[in-house]
């Protein structure tokens, strides 16, 4: 009897020593888990929030100090708000973004839309800045050799380049030249073919037609699935403003799939990774899965409450070619001082 009793005293000892074990694994396990979280979650705040190489252009009659992180205008003192990250969001209307496409052939980037997003609150800006607008662009040779600098089309910047890294580089340029210095640190250029995938990832987004045209009734709510949600943001009309409204329509679309979005993931925050994983296929990005884990974890934490919407301020007139939107510099620097200054009172 006294023997069973060891014996059965030694197996207990064995099981709590391997359940011990395993707990301490699980530990371990949750502790490395943690611990990468944290890592990616530092290091996407670090590369994110980067005002090191600041420098603003103001317009005539304002005064800047400390390379335009301060600006006196119109009697009243703005300070750069350095919670707000900023990332270009391009879509490039290409069956496929091309890997060594030669200078000038590497497609236009019909969507240009920068996120700024401020850190501190969660509240997100879109700005739209129209495919047309006058900007100065790199031009680039065949060989890739800076050849000058030229006034034309926002859109015609991505075209010099490889149709990934360089082409979304030197859009970025142009897009930061038409935000008056304004730093642009991140960036996704989407290939339009991919967004009915993407789309369909988080089940479908439900948008409002500002116009009718293709099947779709202005006014009319819809719920875009697959090839239909390409032809909603790809096609568009003839008229001087037809790229106007389908930029209209791009923003309209983003609004919709980021609370779409963002409702799935806080159901399910596995959302954030699948969704990461399924753009990657079709985008030239340099958000990593760092970034994406300190938007969405930053975002979700202050209560995401949807995108405002706003457009560069500027008038579209026909050009010796093609259309042409002109910035409105007063009206579009007094939009940069209230989305990315605050006031000093």
């Amino acid at each position: 009897m006294i023997m069973k009793n060891k014996k059965n005293q030694r197996k207990q000892g064995k099981a709590k020593r391997v359940l011990l074990i395993l707990l301490l694994v699980f530990v371990l396990l949750c502790a490395a888990l943690a611990g990468t979280f944290m890592f990616l979650q530092n290091k996407g705040k670090k590369d994110l929030m980067n005002y090191n190489d600041f420098n603003v252009n103001a317009i005539d009659g304002s005064q800047t100090q400390d390379d335009g992180k301060t600006v006196i205008y119109k009697g009243r003192t703005y300070r750069l708000n350095e919670n707000i990250t900023s990332i270009a969001c391009l879509g490039v209307d290409k069956k496929e973004l091309m890997v060594g496409a030669y200078p000038g052939a590497a497609g236009q980037s019909d969507t240009n839309i920068v996120l700024a997003i401020d850190t501190a609150n969660g509240s997100v800006t879109a700005i739209n800045i129209p495919r047309d607008t006058m900007t100065d662009i790199n031009v680039f040779d065949v060989r890739g050799g800076y050849v000058n600098t030229t006034h034309e089309q926002l859109c015609l910047a991505y075209a010099y380049g490889d149709g990934k890294k360089t082409s979304c580089e030197n859009a970025v340029t142009s897009i930061e030249r038409a935000l008056f210095g304004m730093p642009v640190n991140s960036y996704i250029s989407l290939d339009m073919e991919g967004i009915g995938v993407i789309n369909d990832a988080i089940g479908g987004v439900t948008v409002t037609p500002n116009e009718t045209f293709a099947g779709f009734e202005q006014g009319l709510p819809v719920t875009l699935h697959g090839d239909r949600t390409v032809a909603f943001v790809r096609l568009r009309g003839s008229d001087l403003n037809a790229s106007l409204r389908r930029s209209e329509r791009h923003v309209a679309y983003a609004k919709s799939f980021a609370q779409t979005a963002v409702s799935a993931a806080k159901k399910d925050f596995g959302t954030v990774r699948r969704l990461y994983n399924t753009t990657m296929k079709y985008c030239s990005t340099n958000v990593d899965l760092s970034k994406v884990t300190y938007l969405a974890t930053t975002l979700l934490a202050k209560g995401f409450g949807g995108l405002r919407a706003v457009t560069l301020p500027g008038t579209m007139a026909a050009g010796e070619k093609y259309a042409e939107y002109t910035i409105d510099a007063e009206k579009a620097f007094e939009m940069i001082l209230s989305i990315f200054y605050k006031e000093v009172i």
